[in-house]
């Protein structure tokens, strides 16, 4: 029988998103402008680098140095210009992003708390204690690392693979197209492995809750336990929980730990050979095909060759972060599962208010507190009923069930 293989909810993931940015409506999007300007400035040296080699190559057969420092020096200024401001953005996002996602954490569990309150004993019924603590420690952690950690990291290489990708296409488009190639094989070997890890954690983040409620529910149950002598019991069951646990973990940080050095191998094969054929490319004279309309030269194969790595560094990185995404993603499924429980309805009409108790019985309502209580029973013709409040409650052989077929109650009488 094929096994239906569970996908990551990325509905629950852009709620997230969409939520933290609804908490932080101007400061959220202030940290990804400076994320942006970061990553842009990282990404743009290499065109300061082919003007330096393209101005030096200009002015070496005549020696004319002061001409060509009069060249070099406004890039050299606005290179460093743009680096003081970047540091700057750098500073300001990390400094942003620590304020936002402590408070988005607090806000989440805040959340969670008052909607548990409403919830009905039912629910408290059918869930362990650990499984729901689990929702306020390992799901919402996986939501401080996807907000602190994953997405600045997720934008912030996505953009500069864009603006890179931009930068080598206004060199030289044949060589872009090789590097292209070599994209195409990390895509493949991230789409098969990163699979592989995204399922495990899924199933690892399931299995660390489904261990936590059992422990949570051993410890409480304790006097239970000896009491039946079901010691030996609880172990099989716990180990065989806890094993569940390994191998879950055990083939998530499998998959995880090998993608990134078989995508870093591919990154420096691919430098190689963009070597390769950029030489190639020098020799033959070979036309060059480029938004610049530059000839291929030194000054562009240097710079290129750069930028390979820088381009294939980042695509290294925003496949490590897929693991991330998908544990956000599962730990969020969670949360706002427990935020989206129906809270429980009060459809009664009979309340409990003060009265005064004649000596005929005749019982009357009152706001003041005279130690008399009654049932006040409004009815549909809009007449009103009192019973006094006795005390005097009975159960007389009660079946009770949550779900049909799974008896909570059986046949139980109780008087108080």
């Amino acid at each position: 029988m094929n096994k239906q293989k569970r996908k990551p909810d990325t509905n629950s993931l852009f709620r997230t998103i969409k939520l933290f940015f609804s908490f932080y409506p101007v400061l959220a999007p202030l940290a990804v402008v400076c994320i942006l300007f970061a990553s842009v400035v990282s990404s743009i040296p290499s065109l300061f680098i082919q003007n330096v080699i393209a101005t030096i190559e200009k002015w070496v057969d005549s020696g004319d140095w002061a001409a060509a420092k009069a060249e070099l020096t406004p890039y050299l200024v606005l290179l460093a210009a743009l680096y003081v401001l970047s540091i700057l953005a750098i500073t300001a996002q990390t400094q942003l992003m620590a304020y936002m996602t402590q408070g988005f954490l607090d806000k989440m569990r805040r959340k969670l708390f008052d909607g548990m309150q409403n919830l009905p004993i039912r629910y408290f019924d059918s869930h362990k204690f650990g499984d729901i603590m689990s929702h306020y420690t390992n799901d919402i952690d996986t939501l401080r690392q996807l907000v602190s950690q994953t997405m600045p990291s997720f934008i912030q290489s996505g953009a500069i693979v864009l603006v890179v990708l931009a930068i080598m296409l206004y060199f030289s488009v044949w060589m872009t197209l090789v590097l292209l190639l070599g994209v195409v094989a990390m895509a493949v070997v991230a789409k098969r492995i990163g699979g592989g890890s995204a399922r495990s954690f899924m199933q690892m983040q399931k299995t660390v809750a489904e261990n936590e409620g059992y422990i949570q529910e051993s410890m409480n149950g304790q006097k239970v336990i000896k009491v039946f002598c079901h010691e030996q019991k609880g172990i099989e069951e716990f180990d065989e929980i806890n094993d569940r646990l390994y191998e879950h973990s055990y083939r998530a940080h499998a998959f995880a730990s090998t993608l990134g050095p078989i995508i870093g191998n591919i990154g420096n094969v691919l430098y190689v050979t963009l070597a390769l054929v950029g030489g190639v490319f020098l020799l033959t004279g070979v036309p060059n095909l480029s938004l610049s309309g530059k000839a291929f030269s030194i000054s562009i194969l240097i710079p290129f060759l750069n930028m390979t790595k820088q381009f294939t560094g980042n695509v290294n990185t925003l496949s490590q972060q897929i693991n991330s995404i998908v544990m956000a993603a599962a730990g969020a499924q969670r949360v706002f599962a427990l935020m989206d429980e129906a809270p429980e309805t009060d459809d009664g009409y009979v309340t409990l208010v003060n009265c005064r108790i004649a000596p005929d019985g005749t019982i009357t309502e009152t706001d003041e507190h005279t130690g008399h209580w009654a049932w006040r029973h409004p009815h549909g013709d809009g007449t009103l009923t009192y019973t006094e409040l006795r005390g005097d409650v009975r159960m007389v052989n009660v079946d009770f069930a949550y779900e049909e077929g799974k008896e909570v109650l059986h046949d139980v009488s109780v008087y108080a």
